[in-house]
């Protein structure tokens, strides 16, 4: 299975190249699926789409995964129905189901349900802007981690076959509540473990050529690092071409150059791809094909094009030293706590657990130090 996520900012054409590419692999043979977690898909294709899998062209086909008309948000109706019986607000529901990263947890149930089926190859996701999509994976680090605690196994008692008579319809909703959850989270820890597999997913930024864009890439960079998302290609896209002479457009393309210049010198980035502007939106398969592949140029794309950075642990004469990939970032919004399972790595506003080895777990994080783009923590033995 190969996994692409493509996010960046909005009216960068992010939606365009994301088909465009899912179109590419399918002219390979590959049985492939376009996934749009916003509307955007359907504008790029030029045809309708629901909540099931529509076929666009030949072994693709493509969905837009936004609850809509026959469309179902499993999360969203799980929280719903956990607050119905426990007598709240169902108002709150749709509140929690609401917040950044949470909100899209439902939509990506449905693309694991697909994912799992095997019937296809390969899976494109059009993700949501980058502001949102960068909220998601501390969304899917926590729900996967709070699986275990929530839904500990747990031990029948002697008094429990008299507590379901007492309790009757109470308790069988309970208990129906309670395993519909365990399955969905266990579903969400599985689908993050998979977007955090590097031999499978590989997230592709698209930013606009300014001063922006280079914003965008430097914390896209740091907060996927982090949380271990491989980032194997930053595009730039709707660029002007040099051949633009108009007066007009002469401080635009300056600022273009600039922000080209200084994204191909990031290190550590991933290759800097371009996409030009097109006089008319690409449409269809055929057309979009062919935009894409102006924009791989040599490259495959369905290939891996950066090395995937990972998190160690070393033992040193008399202590540990943890190191942390997370590239770009401001030593200011760094902040560090031990818990439960090892440390908590806050960048930004975003947490990260680190889990440690069972013979360094209760080791308490005595300094930490930032030389990007590595965060060393030592931890006493």
């Amino acid at each position: 299975m190969r996994i692409i996520v493509f996010s960046g900012k909005g009216g960068s054409g992010t939606s365009t190249i994301a088909a465009g590419t899912a179109c590419l692999l399918a002219r390979t043979g590959e049985r492939t699926l376009a996934f749009g977690l916003n509307p955007g898909l359907v504008s790029a294709f030029g045809q309708p789409l629901g909540p099931e899998p529509t076929q666009v062209a030949s072994l693709l086909d493509a969905i837009e995964g936004h609850a809509g008309p026959g469309g179902r948000d499993e999360f969203r109706e799980w929280v719903q129905a956990l607050l119905d019986w426990r007598g709240m607000d169902p108002e709150l529901g749709e509140d929690l189901a609401s917040l950044p990263g949470i909100n899209h947890i439902g939509r990506l149930l449905e693309l694991e349900r697909i994912v799992s089926s095997g019937q296809y190859d390969a899976a494109i996701l059009d993700a949501a802007t980058l502001a949102q999509y960068l909220d998601l994976p501390a969304a899917l680090d926590a729900a996967a981690r709070w699986l275990d605690r929530l839904f500990a196994p747990r031990q029948q008692n002697v008094f429990e076959p008299f507590l379901r008579a007492f309790a009757g319809e109470y308790a069988a909703t309970g208990e129906e509540v309670f395993e519909t959850g365990q399955k969905l989270l266990g579903r969400l820890a599985d689908f993050r473990d998979l977007l955090t597999d590097p031999d499978v997913t590989t997230v592709r930024l698209v930013v606009s050529a300014d001063e922006s864009g280079i914003a965008e890439v430097r914390d896209a960079l740091s907060v996927f690092n982090l949380f271990q998302h491989r980032v194997d290609a930053v595009v730039a896209g709707r660029l002007l071409p040099k051949t633009v002479t108009d007066p007009l457009f002469k401080s635009q393309i300056a600022e273009q150059e600039s922000t080209l210049k200084t994204l191909h010198e990031l290190t550590p980035a991933p290759p800097l791809l371009r996409a030009m502007h097109q006089a008319a939106p690409p449409r269809g398969a055929e057309a979009l094909a062919a935009f894409a592949a102006e924009v791989y140029g040599d490259l495959d794309p369905a290939g891996f094009h950066a090395p995937a950075a990972e998190h160690s642990v070393s033992r040193e004469v008399d202590h540990y030293v943890v190191r942390v990939h997370v590239p770009f970032a401001r030593r200011e919004e760094l902040r560090l706590e031990d818990v439960e399972e090892g440390i908590a790595v806050h960048l930004n506003g975003r947490r990260c657990v680190i889990v440690l080895p069972d013979d360094i777990l209760y080791s308490e994080a005595a300094s930490w130090t930032y030389e990007d783009p590595i965060l060393h923590v030592v931890l006493e033995r």
